[in-house]
């Protein structure tokens, strides 16, 4: 089992963290506290999560628990796009975000989630 590692970038409007390695449920938990602390940092309020290295996808329970914390964390002032594998998609944790106000998305397409967090609201 490889940590996940995580890479930050700084694009002009949105941050972007690039995850590879396998993840245990409390990786992902860090992993929001870490995007919010850099998003009040830099001021940006557009994140893309690349998890298309992330070996080990969520767990059902993990999903719910991200999906509350980053609702909690980030809310309607920010947008949280997550690429992730197709075949490990299912919306759990962006339905259970987005049901408690928060702006996120989920696809396997990077051009798609670079788009919509460019989007005017």
């Amino acid at each position: 089992m490889v940590k996940l590692s995580v890479q930050q970038l700084e694009h002009s409007d949105y941050l972007e963290f690039i995850c590879s390695g396998d993840s245990v449920p409390g990786d992902w938990e860090e992993l929001v506290e870490v995007v919010l602390q850099e998003c009040q940092r830099t001021g940006k309020s557009a994140v893309l999560v690349d998890g298309l290295n992330v070996s080990t996808p969520m767990d059902n329970m993990t999903r719910y628990r991200v999906g509350l914390l980053v609702a909690e964390k980030f809310g309607p002032s920010y947008k949280i796009a997550a690429l992730t594998p197709r075949e490990h998609i299912n919306f759990f944790w962006e339905t259970v975000a987005h049901n408690r106000g928060a702006k996120v998305k989920t696809a396997s397409d990077r051009d798609t989630l670079v788009t919509w967090l460019r989007e005017a609201e």
